[in-house]
This record gives C-alpha cells, sequence and structure tokens, in this order.
C-alpha cells in the first residue's frame, strides 16, 4: 500500500512537471510541501519551510530550513546543487531524493546544543571565535550583526558548535543576540579575542613548509629553497583563520619572526600571507597581483580584499600599503621645511654682516618680533 502511494506520487509529479520546467524559488517551494516523502520516520514530525537565508559574502540564499520537534537545532540547505541537477535533466523525484538524503546526512552530522546552553553566555562566549570578511559588498548584513572595521575589512564574530576535518559547523552572532545575553559589542570582542587565541590559535608556516605539506613530503626535500621569506598565517583549523591577525600581540610576534616590518598579502577570509618589507617590493605591483589571483583564483564566497597591508613594527601601526607609503613621505617632509629654514636663516645672517652692524630701525625690530 505504501509503495502503491509512492509510486502514485511519482507518477503525478511526472504529469505535473514533466513538461514545464519549473523556476528555481518554485522548485525549492515545492521540496519544502514534498520533502517527508524521502525522509525516514523519525523527520516525519519535522518543521519544514521554505526560506531566505542570510549569509555573508554574497552567499545569502533561499533555501530550506528542517527542525525536528522538539529540538533547538536543525539544518538549512541551499538547493542549488539539486536544481542544476534537475536542470541537467534528472527527474524531479532524483533531484527530491538527492535533497532528502543530504538532509539526513546533516541531522545526523550536526552538533549537540541544548537550549539552556545557547541562552547561557557564560557557555557560549567559550565558542566564540573572529571572522575578518571585506566590509564592501556586505554592507547589509554587518547592519544586523556587531562588527568592527579594520581599514576595509570588517571583524564579526561566530560560535562555533563543531568543527572536524569536514568543515565548521558554526553561526554569526546577531545584534538580536548581544540583546538577549545583555551584553555589549565591547564585550563580545574582547572575550572572542581571548577565546579565539585559546581555542583557535594562530599557526603561521614558511611558505616552503605550506608547499611541502600540500606536496606531502618533508620541507627539507623540496626541491629549491625558500628565498623570498614568505609566511602563512591562519589559525588552527584553517577555516576563517585570516582573522588571527587582529589576535593581540600577533603583529609584534610576525615582525620578531620576520626580523621586522612585513607586508600582510589578503589570500583569503581563511589565510593571509606575510612578506617582509626589505624595501625592494613595491606595494602597487603587489596589489596587482593579489587583484589578478582574486579574479582567476579565489571563489567570490572566500575573497577577503584586493587592497595590501603593511606593518610598522616600529611605530606599531597597521594600515594599508598606500597609507603606509604617504606616511613615510609626510616624515620626509618637515626635515626638506628644516633645510629650507637654515638656509633662509644662514641668508639672514650673511645680509646682517653686509650691513657693517648697522641698527635696524626701532620699527623694523618691533615687526621682526
Amino acid at each position: 500500500m505504501i509503495l502503491a502511494a509512492k509510486v502514485l506520487l511519482s507518477v503525478k509529479r511526472k504529469v505535473k512537471y514533466g513538461v514545464f520546467m519549473m523556476d528555481y524559488r518554485e522548485f525549492v517551494d515545492q521540496v519544502a510541501k514534498d520533502i517527508k516523502d524521502v525522509l525516514g520516520d523519525e523527520l516525519q514530525s519535522a518543521n519544514v519551510t521554505a526560506r531566505q537565508v542570510e549569509k555573508l559574502q554574497g552567499e545569502s540564499y533561499y533555501g530550506i530550513s528542517v527542525q525536528p520537534e522538539g529540538s533547538n537545532i536543525g539544518v538549512t540547505m541551499n538547493l542549488k546543487a539539486a536544481f542544476d541537477r534537475y536542470q541537467d535533466g534528472a527527474s524531479y523525484d532524483e533531484a527530491l531524493q538527492m535533497v532528502g538524503d543530504a538532509v539526513e546526512d546533516g541531522m545526523f552530522n550536526r552538533p549537540d546544543v541544548r537550549m539552556n546552553e545557547l541562552m547561557d553566555y557564560d557557555v557560549m562566549k567559550e565558542k566564540l571565535m573572529v571572522q575578518v570578511v571585506p566590509t564592501k559588498g556586505n554592507e547589509e548584513m554587518l547592519a544586523g550583526i556587531p562588527h568592527k572595521e579594520q581599514e576595509d575589512m570588517s571583524m564579526v564574530y561566530r560560535f562555533v558548535f563543531d568543527s572536524n576535518e569536514q568543515g565548521m559547523a558554526s553561526s554569526v552572532v546577531t545584534n538580536g543576540m548581544l540583546q538577549q545575553y545583555g551584553i555589549t559589542a565591547d564585550q563580545l570582542h574582547a572575550d572572542a579575542l581571548v577565546n579565539a587565541q585559546e581555542h583557535f590559535p594562530a599557526k603561521v608556516r614558511s611558505m616552503q613548509e605550506v608547499l611541502a605539506d600540500i606536496m606531502g613530503i618533508e620541507p627539507e626535500m623540496m626541491p629549491a629553497p625558500d628565498e623570498t621569506g614568505m609566511f602563512v598565517a591562519t589559525c588552527n583549523h584553517g577555516v576563517n583563520g585570516a582573522g588571527c591577525i587582529f589576535y593581540p600581540e600577533f603583529m609584534d610576534q610576525a615582525a620578531e619572526k620576520l626580523q621586522g616590518d612585513f607586508f600582510v598579502l589578503p589570500s583569503s577570509v581563511h589565510e593571509v600571507i606575510l612578506l617582509p618589507d626589505n624595501g625592494q617590493m613595491d606595494f602597487h605591483e603587489l596589489e596587482a597581483m593579489v587583484q589578478q589571483i582574486n579574479e582567476t583564483e579565489v571563489a567570490p564566497q572566500d575573497r577577503l580584499s584586493d587592497s595590501v597591508y603593511h606593518y610598522d613594527s616600529q611605530d606599531k601601526v597597521f594600515e594599508k600599503a598606500e597609507r603606509f607609503d604617504e606616511r613615510m613621505q609626510e616624515k620626509e617632509r618637515p626635515k626638506e621645511k628644516q633645510s629650507l629654514k637654515e638656509k633662509l636663516d644662514a641668508k639672514k645672517k650673511e645680509a646682517a654682516g653686509r650691513d657693517g652692524g648697522k641698527k635696524t630701525p626701532h620699527k623694523a625690530q618691533n615687526a621682526e618680533l
């Protein structure tokens, strides 16, 4: 009887969708209605909705949310992959089964979080980490979440519920959560930095070490030594690790490792490249390189910035490389002015000597004062 009912549903869907192709929104709405047909008994009472899911980095999407009855944690899913399969010729039933399998897999692997923990900031602050994203393009999302701007980037904060080799399950902290917890954005910022350094410590490795790791060999087995002095900085998990550059004392520790000033190249939201400023690099060339790599190699959701940054280890200033260059030029200008003043003073003394010690009129003396 159950098998006959499923066959009948399949026939009805083929009649309804076999001729007219649904657009993406119609597809999502229909999946939300039909998804329980391919889910196990334990999810038959789940609450399923089609809704807009807001994300940073242009990753917002219209998808489905499945929340088991009596649970405070569910899964939200972007159905683009299933819709692409459907557009490429797969039947609606095949696409629906693909979504059902993903939902059950997500439910099985979802972190176990209790409601009383979610409501307790003293518990949740132990799950905090920082993430940096480009400010431009995220303005609408940033308006609703606590953040701290750093040049053309913004630091945001996430609760990490689980992290493993497959990825990281996390949720961005919103302004509504701050009100719920009764804390300020400054307190959140301070707590996030403390916890991030403890549970997501920075990891700085030479480019040679990174490449050797990718190739599966020991660094000393690399065919040629690394003469660039480049280092890669991320967190221990490697996900959203670029935020480690804003950990307290990170810049000074990196300056010690790189033996002085250095450039920061935003490789992605997950990592940055540190390059010693040996006076031989033109930041314009570095910017051109970063922009080209962003356009050709980095996925849009992973891009951090087209800018190049600089850390001045003496003045302890992190800024855009362009601003550092301007600041260095400004430091040179007072010396030029002083040199000109000295020349004028010398000419005045020379003129006074030619006057043969003649007294200057009283009125002129007042004018000099």
